[in-house]
């Protein structure tokens, strides 16, 4: 699986986040964290999304250990977009992207594929701080939706072999 690279200027994202590691047990955390809390306020933000597409944004995780930091489940809005209770708005910084394409049913196994063995055997290594982010298209609906993993990268600095 290789990505293809794609620059991405800032965008802010609301939603609601929780803790990556409840998130990575998959069931209850990722279900709880998307049906029952992004959904329930789903109708008040998708009016100010920016494209019509859902986030799931990795904060302070890293290619080592990915539970760590915070999950966002939310969408790209603009700057007037009303933040209900409870509901936070945060900024992705602009970044170079090695995209990598999946479904919503393998998006665990692209995600750690891209960390763990591409990303150390390629010429790049993460932008850390930088969060890395899954998106999903407006017609997500299914296990078989296409979804794309997009991790901030640099070229590694000259007498680098990763990290």
């Amino acid at each position: 699986m290789e990505p293809r690279f794609e620059t991405r200027g800032a965008f802010r994202v609301l939603g609601v986040e929780d803790d990556a590691y409840k998130i990575e047990k998959v069931d209850p955390g990722f279900n709880d964290l998307w049906m029952n809390k992004f959904m329930s306020q789903h109708d008040i933000v998708q009016p100010h999304s920016t494209d019509g597409a859902y986030y799931a944004v990795w904060f302070g995780t890293t290619e080592t250990d990915i539970s760590k930091g915070k999950h966002l489940a939310g969408m790209a809005v603009r700057d007037d977009a009303k933040v209900p209770d409870g509901w936070v708005i945060r900024d992705v910084p602009a970044a170079e992207y090695a995209v990598f394409e999946t479904t919503l049913r393998d998006v665990g196994n692209a995600t750690e594929h891209a960390l763990s063995r591409w990303l150390p055997n390629s010429e790049y290594e993460l932008d850390a701080p930088k969060p890395r982010f899954d998106l999903m298209p407006p017609d997500t609906t299914g296990q078989e939706s296409p979804v794309s993993v997009w991790i901030p990268v640099r070229k590694k600095r000259k007498g680098r072999k990763g990290r």
